[in-house]
């Protein structure tokens, strides 16, 4: 008796659900769900170079054809690419994803590792040969697919903090 009054009551909320769905009315949620699309494609259409300081961020598409990152600190970003002949570079950006400077690039430190974990042996970064970023040589080709995990004090942490963890997936080289 109980299981039969269970199928009624499943059946009527079924119906009322339908018939409001079908009348226009949107289910609670789903017009907040519109209403962030709509604010996410007007923000992507926003100049970001009229940002000001303090004004919120949203650009976080890749700017040299690699994976982009945010940092836990919300502010910094970074992109890593893979590029032939074996070099995988670390761009790193502010929170307007504006380049960071020579002097901040210096302040940077980190480690590459083959695969999902930090293993050893570590390759470690040095300030690359383009502003804006750090890199290393691999010490052997990559067999694509391939996994590289990033290990990256951001400028302003400390020697004896934990860096970052971040883990990168490459089919192929990065194309610009």
């Amino acid at each position: 008796m109980n299981y039969k009054r269970f199928l009624l009551l499943l059946t009527i909320v079924s119906l009322v659900t339908l018939v409001s769905c079908q009348q226009g009315g949107a289910p609670e949620g789903e017009a907040e769900m519109e209403h962030s699309a709509d604010m996410e494609d007007s923000m992507s259409d926003m100049d970001h170079s009229a940002m000001e300081p303090g004004d919120e961020h949203s650009d976080h598409d890749p700017r040299h054809g690699g994976t982009f990152f945010m940092a836990l600190d919300e502010i910094h970003h970074l992109e890593g690419t893979l590029i032939d002949p074996d070099v995988f570079r670390v761009y790193l950006y502010d929170q307007f994803t504006i380049p960071l400077g020579a002097e901040k690039i210096k302040e940077a430190s980190g480690t590459v590792h083959w695969g999902e974990f930090p293993d050893p042996p570590a390759m470690p970064l040095a300030v690359g040969s383009e502003e804006a970023m750090l890199e290393t040589k691999l010490d052997r080709e990559p067999e694509f697919p391939v996994t590289l995990t990033l290990l990256l004090r951001f400028p302003g942490m400390g020697e004896d903090s934990d860096p970052e963890l971040f883990t990168f997936m490459f089919d192929g080289y990065s194309q610009p």
